[in-house]
């Protein structure tokens, strides 16, 4: 995958759910075994929420103000 300044994680242009998306993460930088993948996303998503545009919403979903997509 390519990186770029746009998409620094070099992740495809497609939703991830979090399980996905953390597995992804895992992959790219490593995390604690004990960590599930759900959580580590949670933990990206605290510090990064720009990301949050690629996890796919549950239908309940209530928009957030920082992340700009919703």
């Amino acid at each position: 995958m390519k990186e770029s300044n746009e998409n620094p994680l070099g992740l495809e242009n497609k939703l991830y759910t979090s399980e996905e998306f953390g597995s992804l993460l895992r992959n790219k930088f490593g995390a604690d075994g004990s960590i599930s993948n759900v959580i580590l996303t949670e933990i990206f998503l605290s510090k990064y929420p720009s990301y949050s545009c690629r996890i796919k919403k549950p239908e309940n979903h209530i928009n957030q103000k920082s992340c700009g997509c919703c």
